[in-house]
């Protein structure tokens, strides 16, 4: 019985420290590489808005978000701010946009934002901008704490079933590429100097019917599995809170990828070739980006 006990101690004692271990690398990713300045506890009246701003032809994106945090001071905090990339997949409801950025601010309460939206320098820093979306989310602090803990969980049980590692990932000759992996490509690749460690993509989400639900779980599942292997994902999830004028959605979420070449490599390869087909929602705004809050 003692021998049992120690062993039970033990047992705790080394999935605490694997937990611990976890909370810290994502924290790590978090402040460095992603410049997401989100605090990891906060209180539920917190109210997140998303943004995706399009600039003038000839403007810089990184003065004019320059412009548009200055004209925030003393307002929401500036959680995440991305240079846009490309939009990997456009929403039906949203329309064709060529979006040049995408921030993510935190308000108080939901009330601070109704009021901080229609100040008068609020408004006049986003009437520069030729085209922004916003739409809110409701994130529960405690729910997106444990989403390593998951990750590092799905990890664990792929090694105890000995399921194959699928890092690392074998590349596809250029025919077999989809026309989108051969357009996208060189476009994340010219972004190497401000994407080297970190491309995070973000996205509006309303599923899809039942059958679409279910083949999209699968590709889903697939992907967390190579998450978890590689150690990266989702750094916010929420429920979708429209906004006035806003569209239909249900989830919004923020999700790290370690850089572009990463993100060139896996778009490229057999494995996520194999299981793309099975992303299947009812509309989806995915705006991948490199993050910019440093220079900001």
């Amino acid at each position: 019985m003692r021998v049992f006990i120690i062993f039970l101690l033990l047992l705790m004692a080394g999935a605490g420290a694997a937990m611990n271990w976890q909370h810290n690398r994502y924290l790590d990713l978090r402040r460095g590489p992603v410049q997401d300045r989100q605090e990891i506890f906060h209180e539920a009246d917190v109210f997140h808005v998303a943004t995706w701003l399009q600039t003038a032809p000839g403007t810089d994106v990184i003065d004019a978000l320059r412009d548009l945090k200055q004209s925030t001071e003393g307002g929401p905090d500036w959680i995440y701010a991305g240079k846009a990339v490309l939009n990997g997949v456009v929403s039906e409801q949203l329309g064709p946009a060529e979006w040049s950025a995408v921030i993510l601010l935190q308000y108080p309460t939901r009330q601070a934002y109704d009021t901080h939206v229609l100040s008068e320098a609020y408004q006049e820093a986003l009437a520069k901008f030729e085209r922004t979306y916003s739409h809110g989310m409701q994130r529960s602090a405690a729910q997106n704490m444990l989403l390593p803990q998951a990750f590092l969980a799905r990890r664990v049980m792929r090694l105890l079933t000995f399921q194959p590692n699928i890092y690392p990932l074998k590349q596809l000759d250029s025919d077999a590429m989809t026309e989108n992996a051969a357009l996208f490509v060189p476009r994340l690749r010219a972004e190497r100097e401000l994407g080297r460690d970190a491309v995070v993509i973000a996205n509006l989400i309303k599923p899809g019917t039942v059958e679409q639900q279910a083949a999209d779980a699968e590709y889903v599942g697939a992907m967390f599995d190579l998450m978890a292997e590689r150690g990266y994902g989702p750094m916010h999830l929420g429920s979708a809170v429209a906004l006035p004028g806003g569209h239909d959605f249900d989830q919004v979420a923020f999700v790290y990828y370690p850089g572009v070449d990463y993100f060139a490599s896996m778009l490229q390869s057999e494995y996520f070739q194999g299981i793309i087909g099975g992303k299947q929602l009812g509309d989806t705004q995915a705006t991948v980006t490199v993050p910019i809050l440093d220079l900001l």
